[in-house]
């Protein structure tokens, strides 16, 4: 399978899981994406990765055999070689207790089932948000290892309007035309961070989420942050 980027240069994504079809599901969508994945079916297996690889990312289910997946995020939380590691928590667990210690943790949560394009958007974003921490990466923008550029929108839905970052290839973030850019990437959903939703009747925000996805099917219209629609 062929990649636009170099095997050097393939984020690598630690995928913590014990169910081989989900495993499966993951690898194929991590790799033809252009990732490097790395996989185990326990904590210990997870660590040694952790330690041997040192991944970009890591995705972690919650039951498996043995210790369970919180064993293996607060171990690595606890090291200062990973405490800053993105983290996403994909597990069948639905509890609202489950999601507010994946927040506690630093981890961003996705449930079982879950869309391909959600887990992705979800890995491209965390890695675009760390590259924007770090010195030059940050100033430009753009995420050496996702090659994403950081670009800010306003999306009118039908009742809302959403303010956000939204991250894109650099061919398709120059918001000459807002609207044909954002339509021409592949994903279903907008991955936004550090969104602030108003209504769409004017008024004061009602919701300042880090982190949320947007059906492309239900924006209306785009356009640059900087640039107030009529």
């Amino acid at each position: 399978m062929s990649h636009e980027l170099d095997d050097c240069d393939m984020p690598k994504v630690l995928v913590v899981e014990d169910e081989p079809s989900i495993v499966t599901i993951v690898r194929y969508h991590l790799e033809s994406a252009g990732f490097d994945g790395f996989f185990a079916g326990d904590t210990e297996e997870g660590w040694r990765l952790l330690v041997s690889e040192s991944p970009e990312a890591a995705v972690v289910d919650i039951r498996l055999p043995g210790h369970d997946g919180w064993t293996l995020i607060e171990r690595l939380r606890g090291d200062a070689r990973f405490q800053d590691l993105p983290v996403v928590v994909l597990t069948g667990l639905l509890e609202p207790e489950v999601v507010e210690r994946a927040s506690s943790l630093g981890c961003e949560y996705l449930s079982k089932p879950f869309a391909a394009t959600a887990l992705l958007s979800k890995i491209r974003v965390l890695l675009a948000l760390g590259a924007r921490s770090e010195g030059a990466a940050r100033r430009s923008g753009v995420d050496p290892k996702t090659n994403l550029v950081a670009v800010g929108v306003v999306l009118l839905l039908e009742d809302y309007q959403v303010d956000g970052i939204v991250y894109l290839p650099p061919e398709l973030a120059r918001f000459s035309d807002a609207w044909e850019s954002l339509m021409r990437d592949q994903r279903a959903f907008f991955p936004v961070t550090s969104a602030t939703i108003y209504p769409s009747t004017g008024g004061h925000a009602v919701a300042s989420p880090a982190f949320l996805e947007i059906r492309k099917n239900d924006v209306r219209a785009v356009f640059p942050k900087d640039v107030q629609p009529e």
